[in-house]
């Protein structure tokens, strides 16, 4: 689960930074769309941090090789999904919704891998 909260910080910034900005240039505020600009790549930068971390965990889970380790981030994965799907819909992001879509079925998949492991006692 490791940068997950950073993603969540990081799409939720991302995503009030675009609306701000839409406002901005809505209503002529010059400043408001500079601060939602701002927003936007705060939250993008979260976003590389959190993946950070998590490719960082699954190198760590990878040489620990657990079922367990396969399990929690199969949950986190289908949980991070779901998410970016969500703000994908709200968002009326396409992309964002299927590549949430997509993280959510690896989540499944490395639940069933851990499954597995456990099986064969790993």
């Amino acid at each position: 689960m490791a940068g997950f909260t950073d993603k969540i910080k990081g799409y939720t910034n991302e995503t009030i930074g675009r609306v701000k900005q839409g406002v901005g240039k809505a209503i002529g505020s010059t400043e408001m769309e500079t601060e939602g600009r701002a927003q936007q790549v705060l939250g993008e930068s979260q976003q590389v941090v959190g993946e950070v971390k998590q490719k960082a965990a699954e190198a760590h889970d990878a040489v620990m090789g657990s079922s367990t380790a396969d399990t929690v981030k199969g949950y986190a994965n289908e949980a991070m999904g779901n998410v970016k799907q969500g703000i994908g819909r709200a968002t009326g992001d396409t992309a964002l919704e299927a590549e949430g879509h997509a993280q959510e079925l690896k989540g499944e998949a490395q639940k069933a891998v851990g499954a597995v492991k456990r099986k064969l006692g790993g």
